[in-house]
């Protein structure tokens, strides 16, 4: 699955792709920042349980909320660094026309479980805000927040995948 442009992370020549791919890549960027600041959460969380003997209750909850939003910011960057585990069996004995159909195979499909994770998204983000439901722990935080970075997540997927299978189909067809 991985492509020359993929393999050492630079960014391609389209301009329209290289938008998308400065959005996955901020989208990482914040990712990682979240990592830091969950890493931190959890940290004042223990020292507050057992140092100072106050365990603090919203603490869990905000992790997992901030897992999922880690985990959809940072795919799409994966995705376009080359970087998702992938099963080579097929691409690994394929060589030539047969190799880049299947890469462009496995982002045609990886763009169309994007898009079926958008529109599912898409449908409890709309549902949640619409009946006002929040979640059931200690935060009660209206559950459309964490449930946007799904929509966020699954859009960038969808829109690296796509644009990776449109610039494999263009390099397949000028060889």
């Amino acid at each position: 699955m991985k492509d020359k442009s993929a393999e050492e992370g630079t960014f391609s020549s389209s301009v329209f792709i290289r938008m998308i791919e400065y959005l996955s890549f901020g989208a990482a960027v914040i990712s990682a920042a979240l990592v830091i600041f969950t890493l931190l959460m959890t940290g004042y969380s223990v020292f507050q349980r057992y140092v100072l003997g106050t365990p603090v209750t919203w603490t869990d909850e905000m992790s997992g909320f901030l897992v999922v939003a880690i985990v959809m910011l940072g795919a799409a960057e994966t995705l376009r660094r080359g970087e998702h585990i992938s099963v080579d069996i097929l691409s690994s004995k394929a060589t030539g026309g047969r190799k880049k159909m299947l890469v462009i195979l496995s982002f045609l499909a990886t763009a169309f479980l994007a898009a079926v994770l958008f529109i599912s998204a898409w449908e409890a983000v709309q549902f949640s805000y619409a009946i006002g439901v929040y979640s059931s722990g200690y935060l009660e935080a209206p559950l459309w927040i964490p449930q946007s970075f799904l929509l966020v997540g699954a859009g960038l997927l969808f829109l690296i995948s796509l644009a990776r299978a449109v610039d494999g189909i263009l390099k397949w067809r000028r060889s």
